[in-house]
């Protein structure tokens, strides 16, 4: 069964409003907002099924970008209290299809335009055709090529709202017949048509609703978002329990300690232990050795002594000098042509000042 519902509504700043983001809501737009210096962002909605604006006659072009027309409302009106549109909300009989929509509503979006209203109108619906509706947000002011001129003083009264709905009535039963429905809608309330009937009221918005779904919204934007660094979090042990703050302190100290300690000198390797003296050796000529010379000499202890004679080249010295003393000790626990080792030689490694 058709169902009759319209209401025609003020957006007045006296009341908190703000017509751009009004605007942006029922568009489901991101708009600017000029006297606020910020945006208005409504962008996403899902529900916007279509969006169009209407221009009266003789109306500037400009008029057409839904950024503009409410800025520009927004700069017309001066008073504190300032009406800055009037609203005409009605509901789309379910027994329309889905694509007459957007033509029931230019069509009574035009009946304005007519009497010089620039009309922005958006048709809603939740994808369940649960409560198909339109919205026809309409400015207040007379336009012209220079912009807005006075009020639209026949909007004021309470004959505004009984025209609109006797307007909507006949453009409804007209596209009801065009799609061959029988049923048709009625603007007359139930005691002027001598029907005892209760009248139905309103659901409106729940508030309860409106916070449970605001409360999930932010539980899954809570879930999305980035976890916070792990600092804070316990540190476990080994077997998964979280480590006191105390003791992570102690041993935080302990490696801090550990990392600054200098490194213990090195004990000379064991005569005839021809891999001690080679890890001496790598260690000591680790920033002079090309990694070619660092392969060769490791390869096996018989190369040594054919890797050393064919080092003839002069930058070779330092190093051919050092492993002929290295293994002259290693054979005879004293040094070659460098001299001896004493206790402060054996106890740390050498290394060529250059």
């Amino acid at each position: 069964m058709a169902i009759y519902h319209l209401n025609v509504k003020n957006i007045s700043r006296g009341d908190g409003r703000d017509i751009v983001a009004a605007a942006a809501y029922r568009a489901g737009e991101v708009l600017p907002n000029e006297a606020e210096e910020r945006l208005s962002d409504f962008g996403g909605r899902r529900d916007v099924v279509a969006t169009e604006i209407r221009l009266p006659e003789g109306a500037p072009e400009w008029m057409a970008n839904r950024a503009s027309l409410w800025n520009a409302v927004e700069i017309a009106e001066k008073r504190k209290d300032a009406r800055l549109a009037k609203e005409v909300e009605f509901a789309l009989p379910l027994e329309l299809p889905r694509s007459a929509w957007l033509n029931i509503a230019r069509a009574m979006a035009d009946a304005y335009t007519t009497q010089g209203f620039v009309v922005d109108l958006a048709i809603h619906d939740d994808g369940a055709r649960r409560n198909p509706h339109v919205h026809l947000l309409m400015t207040t002011r007379r336009v012209g090529q220079d912009g807005f001129g006075l009020k639209i003083r026949s909007a004021d009264g309470k004959q505004f709202v009984t025209e609109a709905r006797a307007l909507w009535e006949g453009i409804a039963n007209a596209a009801l017949g065009k799609a061959g429905h029988a049923a048709m809608i009625d603007s007359r309330s139930y005691a002027k048509r001598r029907l005892e009937h209760v009248p139905g009221r309103h659901r409106g918005p729940d508030p309860e609703e409106r916070r449970a779904k605001r409360a999930h919204a932010q539980r899954e934007r809570e879930q999305m978002a980035p976890r916070e660094p792990d600092e804070d979090l316990p540190v476990p042990d080994p077997d998964g329990l979280p480590i006191h703050p105390q003791e992570l302190a102690v041993a935080e100290e302990l490696m801090l300690d550990d990392m600054h300690r200098p490194a213990r000198a090195e004990a000379p390797p064991v005569p005839g232990d021809l891999d001690a003296a080679r890890a001496v050796v790598d260690r000591q000529n680790a920033l002079e050795m090309s990694e070619d010379d660092a392969a060769a000499y490791r390869l096996a202890p018989e190369n040594l002594l054919d890797w050393l004679e064919d080092k003839t080249q002069p930058e070779d010295v330092p190093t051919l000098e050092r492993w002929e003393n290295h293994l002259d000790w290693l054979d005879t626990g004293h040094e070659g042509p460098g001299g001896a080792m004493d206790d402060r030689q054996r106890d740390e490694p050498q290394r060529d000042e250059r």
